[in-house]
C-alpha cells in the first residue's frame, strides 16, 4: 500500500488550546440565540398570552387627569405697587402648594362641594347619617387622598391632579373639583388679605388727613402775625432782592458801556479831530455837515483850477467851509456832551439800586431770625401733605385691587370623562409579559447555549480535537441525496458547490499523489458523511477526474436506494467472491462516476472486511481511477470503518453542526487513535449560514 501516514503510529490525540480561551465569542452567542427563536417565541407568547388573561379578570379602574400650572407672570392694571404680592416661585413654594392641594381643609371644602351623601354613596354604597359630620368628612378625606395623586410635570410650574376610581363620572368630577377648589381658595385668599389691607389703609388716611388740618392751620396762624409784625413777607423780599440784584447787574453793565463810549469820542476829537468822530458817530447832522464840507472842497478845487486864492468867489467858498467847520464843532461838543450826561444817569441809577439793595438785605436780616419757627411749620405741613397724599394714592390703589386679585395658579386642562378604563390594561399586561418573555427566553437560549454539548464553530472543534476544520458546508434543504447532487451537478457555483471544491482543493494539497483513497465517516448516522462523500465525488467528476465511489456500510447503507441503482452484483457479493471486481463496478452516467455498491444490508459481508485483501483492493481501484471515494459507516455504531480507515490514504471526520455530541466525537476519534489513525481533518457539516454567517462571510453570495 502507498499510504502516507496512515500506517505509521500516530500519538495520542491532543486538542490544541489557543492564547484567547476565555474570550466570549458575542458572534456566536447571538447566532446561538437566534437559532432557538422557536423556544424564545413560545415563552413570550405563552407568558404574554397569560398576563392578557389574568389582567381581563380584574375589574375596571377609570382615572382622570386635570392640570394646574403656577403662573410666575404679573398683570398689572395699575401702575402702583399691589397689595398682595406675587409668589416667588421655587422648589420649597412648589412643594408647599402640592401639600395644599392635598389638605384637609381643601378636602373639607370639595366634599361639602360635591355633597357628603353623595361622596359617601359612591366610596361606601350607602348613607352614615348615625355618624358625626367631621367623622363624615375625615372618613371621606382618607378615601379620597387614597386615590389621589399630586406631581410636578417635569422641571415646569405644572400640576397634575390625578384620581382614580370605579366610576367614570364621579372620577372625572373629583379630579377638576381639586383644581377648581384650589383655584378658589387662593382667590379668596388674596381679596381677604386685599381687603384687611385696604381697611388699613383707610385708618392711616384718615390719621394723616386729621395731622394735615392741624399743620396748616398753625402755619396759616404764624404767617399771618408775622406779616402783621413786619409788613411783609420773607419770600416777597427774597424776590425783591433778587430782581434788584439783576437790575443792579445790568445798570452796572450800561454805565461801563456809557463811561466807554464818552471816553472813545473824546480821545477821538482831541486827538483825530473833527473827522474821526464824524466817522464813530452816527448822527444825521454831522453826515450832512460833512457832506456840505465836501461839496465845498470839491466846488473850490473847480475854481482853483482856473483863478488864485484871492478870488472873491473862492474866498467866498472859503467862509462857507469855515462856518460848516463851526457847525460841526458845536455838533460834536453836544453829542461828547450827551454823553457825559448818559454816563452820570447810569451812574446815579446803579447808586439808587445799590442802596435798595442794601435796604432789603437789611431788611432780610432783622426777618431771618423771626422766620426759623415759620419754616420749621412749613417743613412739618409740607411732611403732612406728602404722607397724606401717599396714604390717599395707596387707599385708591388698594380700593381696585380688592376686585382685581386673580390666583397665582390657573386651569390649563380639565379632566375629561374616561371612556375606557387605565387600568387593568390587559394589552399592555400582554405586552409587558411579551417582553418579560422574551427576556426569560434570552436567558434560557443563552444558559442552554453556554451549556451545550454539541459543536458550532471552528475554534470550539479544533480547540476540542486539536484537529483543524477542512471545510464547513452550508446547510442544504434538498429532499433527498440525490438532488442534492443533481442540484451539485447542474450549477456548482453555489456556496455549497465553493465549500465542497475548497474541500476537494485541501485535500489535493495534503496528498499530492497522482491517484488517492479517501475516506468520509462520521460518529454517528445522520451526520452527512454519505452526502459529503458524494458531493466530493460529483465535484472530481466534473473537474475530468475518473472517479469511484465505495459504499462500505454493507450494514445499512441508503446509497443504492437513495440514487436507484440497482446492480446485478455489490460490493458484498465481491467480498462474498460471489462476483469478480469488474461486475460488481456500477457505472452511474448521470453523474459520471463508478460505484461499488452496497445494494442491500450484508453483516456477513461486512464480519468479512480484513485489511490483508483490502489493501491491494484499493491498490488497484487507485491504478484504475483518479479519485476512490470510500463511504464509511458510522465509527461508533460498528468497526467497520476502523478496517477501512487503515487502507485510506485520507480521513474525513464529518461532525453536523449542533447536532453531534462532543462526546460521540471524542469516542470517535478516540477509537481511531487507539489503531493508530488520526483524521486528516473535520468537517463541519449542515451550518446554518444565517446563525454562522461569520464562517463564510458574504463573498459567496454571488455564487447563489
Amino acid at each position: 500500500m502507498t499510504t502516507f501516514d496512515m500506517q505509521t503510529a500516530v500519538p495520542p490525540r491532543r486538542a490544541v488550546r489557543l492564547d484567547d480561551v476565555d474570550r466570549v465569542d458575542v458572534r456566536g452567542l447571538l447566532g446561538a440565540i437566534v437559532g432557538r427563536w422557536k423556544l424564545i417565541s413560545v415563552l413570550a407568547i405563552g407568558l404574554a398570552a397569560l398576563l392578557y388573561f389574568i389582567t381581563g379578570f380584574m375589574p375596571s379602574v377609570y382615572s382622570a387627569h386635570s392640570k394646574v400650572m403656577l403662573d410666575p407672570r404679573e398683570v398689572r392694571v395699575m401702575s402702583q405697587e399691589e397689595v398682595v404680592s406675587n409668589l416667588s416661585l421655587s422648589d420649597p413654594v412648589i412643594q408647599s402648594e402640592i401639600s395644599v392641594m392635598r389638605s384637609n381643609i381643601l378636602m373639607e371644602r370639595l366634599i361639602r362641594t360635591l355633597g357628603i351623601e353623595r361622596l359617601e354613596r359612591h366610596f361606601w354604597g350607602g348613607v352614615a347619617t348615625d355618624e358625626p359630620e367631621a367623622s363624615r368628612i375625615n372618613s371621606l378625606t382618607w378615601a379620597i387622598r387614597k386615590n389621589l395623586s399630586v406631581f410636578r410635570e417635569g422641571e415646569s410650574y405644572v400640576f397634575v391632579i390625578a384620581f382614580e376610581g370605579d366610576n367614570p363620572a364621579m372620577t372625572q368630577e373629583i379630579a377638576n373639583g381639586v383644581a377648581d377648589t384650589y383655584i378658589a381658595l387662593q382667590l379668596e385668599s388674596r381679596r381677604e388679605s386685599a381687603r384687611l389691607a385696604t381697611s388699613w389703609i383707610q385708618e392711616q388716611v384718615d390719621e394723616a388727613r386729621r395731622n394735615v388740618n392741624r399743620t396748616e392751620e398753625a402755619l396759616a396762624s404764624y404767617r399771618a402775625d408775622a406779616l402783621s409784625r413786619q409788613g411783609g413777607t420773607y419770600e416777597t423780599s427774597t424776590q425783591q432782592l433778587g430782581n434788584l440784584t439783576t437790575q443792579l447787574v445790568v445798570a452796572r453793565s450800561e454805565r461801563v458801556t456809557a463811561e466807554a463810549q464818552y471816553d472813545q469820542l473824546r480821545t477821538l476829537l482831541e486827538n483825530q479831530g473833527l473827522d474821526a468822530l464824524a466817522k464813530a458817530v452816527t448822527s444825521p447832522l454831522l453826515e450832512r455837515l460833512n457832506e456840505d464840507k465836501l461839496a465845498l472842497k470839491r466846488k473850490d478845487d473847480e475854481w482853483a483850477q482856473s483863478f488864485g486864492p484871492d478870488h472873491i468867489q473862492r474866498q467866498r467858498i472859503q467862509e462857507d467851509m469855515a462856518r460848516v467847520d463851526a457847525e460841526l464843532q458845536r455838533e460834536a461838543e453836544r453829542i461828547i456832551e450827551l454823553r457825559r450826561n448818559e454816563v452820570e444817569v447810569a451812574r446815579m441809577r446803579e447808586q439808587s439800586l445799590a442802596d435798595g439793595i442794601q435796604q432789603l438785605e437789611d431788611q432780610l436780616a432783622n426777618m431771618s431770625a423771626s422766620s426759623i419757627g415759620l419754616r420749621q411749620l412749613e417743613r412739618e405741613a409740607t411732611a403732612a401733605r406728602e404722607n397724606y397724599e401717599a396714604l390717599l394714592a395707596r387707599l385708591s390703589a388698594a380700593s381696585g385691587q380688592e376686585n382685581l386679585q386673580r390666583p397665582e395658579a390657573r386651569i390649563i386642562e380639565r379632566a375629561t370623562l374616561p371612556e375606557v378604563p387605565s387600568a387593568p390594561r390587559p394589552k399592555l399586561m400582554g405586552a409587558f409579559g411579551l417582553v418579560f418573555g422574551l427576556t426569560i427566553g434570552l436567558v434560557v437560549a443563552l444558559f442552554l447555549e453556554m451549556t451545550r454539548s454539541t459543536f458550532r464553530t471552528r475554534r470550539e472543534i479544533e480547540n476540542e480535537t486539536g484537529l483543524s476544520v477542512l471545510a464547513t458546508l452550508p446547510m442544504q434543504a434538498q429532499d433527498s441525496l440525490k438532488d442534492l447532487i443533481r442540484g451539485l451537478r447542474i450549477n456548482s457555483n453555489t456556496m455549497f458547490g465553493e465549500k465542497i471544491r475548497q474541500l476537494r482543493t485541501v485535500l489535493a494539497i495534503r496528498d499530492r499523489s497522482e491517484s488517492r483513497a479517501i475516506m468520509v465517516t462520521s460518529s454517528q448516522p445522520g451526520e452527512g458523511k454519505s452526502s459529503t462523500a458524494m458531493a466530493l465525488a460529483q465535484m472530481a467528476a466534473l473537474s475530468g477526474k475518473s472517479v469511484i465511489v465505495v459504499d462500505g456500510d454493507l450494514r445499512g447503507s441508503k446509497l443504492a436506494r437513495s440514487f436507484g441503482w440497482r446492480p446485478e452484483y455489490d460490493f458484498a457479493d465481491f467480498i462474498l467472491e460471489h462476483a469478480d471486481l469488474p461486475d460488481a463496478i456500477l457505472e452511474d452516467e448521470d453523474m459520471g462516476i463508478h460505484v461499488l455498491a452496497a445494494a442491500s444490508p450484508c453483516p456477513q459481508a461486512a464480519d468479512d472486511l480484513s485489511v490483508d485483501w483490502l489493501g491491494p483492493l484499493m491498490d488497484e481501484l487507485k491504478r484504475c481511477y483518479d479519485v476512490v471515494i470510500i463511504d464509511s459507516p458510522p465509527l461508533q455504531n460498528v468497526a467497520d470503518g476502523l478496517v477501512l480507515a487503515q487502507v485510506a490514504d485520507a480521513l474525513v471526520y464529518v461532525v453536523r453542526w449542533d447536532s453531534t455530541q462532543r462526546s460521540a466525537v471524542r469516542d470517535g476519534l478516540d477509537s481511531l487513535a487507539e489503531v493508530g489513525l488520526r483524521p486528516t481533518g473535520i468537517v463541519l457539516n449542515q451550518v446554518d449560514a444565517k446563525v454562522a454567517e461569520k464562517m463564510y462571510g458574504t463573498g459567496y453570495a454571488a455564487y447563489s
